[in-house]
């Protein structure tokens, strides 16, 4: 099957429009969960309720301070932990799904539940609708899996770290724009619609909305399929597969993949998987509550948030873009224990002096 030679220039679009889409709200998630708690009839929206339960029983355990800021912290934790937790298993069971029935169909259904976590965050006016919304986001969110799986599988071994490095620019470049254009679509929002309460939200819901609709339509008219018939999983799926697919000790022990060459190829795997989840949990928790740290320490509307995205978005564009997609085939180690050692000889030096 020959692969269109522009399929990564596809996917650097599709990504680009996804993360715009994605990040918007990041500036406006301690403005959403306060107006959430500060609506009257707060003490009917049972899910706002018993997530209050929750957050005052998470915060005796840790013993956190008994603070509205601290408590929105918690707060937003929670909805954070809930996305990436569903995420986490619909990433595995898309990956699988796409392995049998190919990678467009289910790129194509991951796209249109995302679509609808949109429309229903369109209309959102208490917190349950808001988490009903985030759930099926959670659930739909493997689009970018699949779209890993295509970069594997229109690149040979020598191409894939330059094609990954263009990824990362996309994702880098989404971030650098999605938070700014959350921010500016807020405002716009006020200006215009002084007397609605929830227009702040509203509309950069709206907008993202329309930017997954774009999506939907670039992939169907130009993303071909990667994966032929002939290399598609045909066998007959089993309890144990789907165990292998979705318990977290079967996925950090690579327990699904059987066709490795040697045991050596195994552990490394298992090594790359747990370090890429260590890294990606710890950066996961740094693009959420740094939102709320900011809003709490220093006050900072969703405008300001929105400039510091782009800044940090920016730097991570750069580094991508313009390093990480020129390190030679097979050095990938040694520049990434390069710029540990130039962190840790930074640090050293900034704390001494």
């Amino acid at each position: 099957m020959k692969i269109a030679p522009n399929i990564i220039g596809i996917l650097f679009i599709s990504i680009l429009i996804d993360f715009l889409e994605f990040t918007i709200i990041l500036p406006l998630l301690p403005k959403i969960l306060t107006y959430y708690g500060s609506g009257t009839d707060i003490s009917h929206d049972t899910v706002y309720v018993k997530t209050i339960s929750f957050v005052q029983f998470i915060r005796d355990l840790t013993g956190a301070p008994n603070d509205a800021k601290w408590n929105s912290v918690l707060f937003g934790g929670i909805i954070g932990s809930l996305f990436s937790f569903l995420q986490f298993f619909s990433s595995t069971l898309c990956g699988a799904a796409s392995d049998r029935y190919g990678r467009r169909p289910v790129l194509l259904l991951s796209m249109i539940g995302i679509s609808l976590s949109y429309a229903i965050w369109c209309v959102s006016y208490n917190l349950t609708i808001f988490m009903l919304a985030r759930v099926i986001g959670g659930l739909s969110k493997a689009n970018v899996a699949i779209i890993l799986a295509i970069v594997s599988d229109s690149t040979t071994e020598n191409e894939r770290n330059r094609a990954m490095a263009w990824i990362g620019a996309a994702f880098s470049l989404g971030f650098i724009f999605g938070p700014l254009l959350g921010a500016i679509c807020s405002h716009l929002g006020i200006v215009y619609w002084p007397k609605s309460t929830v227009i702040f939200f509203i509309f950069p819901a709206v907008v993202s909305l329309v930017l997954s609709f774009i999506n939907i339509a670039f992939v169907t008219q130009y993303c071909p399929e990667t994966l032929p018939v002939s290399k598609r999983v045909s066998k007959k799926t089993t309890i144990t597969d789907i165990y292998n697919t979705i318990l977290p000790w079967h996925l950090f022990r690579f327990t699904a993949i059987h066709n490795v060459k040697s045991v050596d190829d195994i552990t490394i795997l298992r090594r790359l998987g747990l370090a890429s989840f260590l890294y990606m949990i710890v950066f996961a928790g740094l693009e959420f509550t740094i939102t709320f740290l900011v809003y709490n320490r220093f006050n900072w509307n969703s405008m300001q948030q929105g400039k510091m995205f782009f800044i940090m978005g920016l730097c991570m564009a750069l580094v991508q873009g313009g390093y990480v997609r020129r390190i030679p085939h097979g050095k990938e180690i040694t520049a990434a224990t390069s710029i540990y050692d130039r962190d840790i000889s930074f640090r050293i030096a900034a704390f001494d002096n």
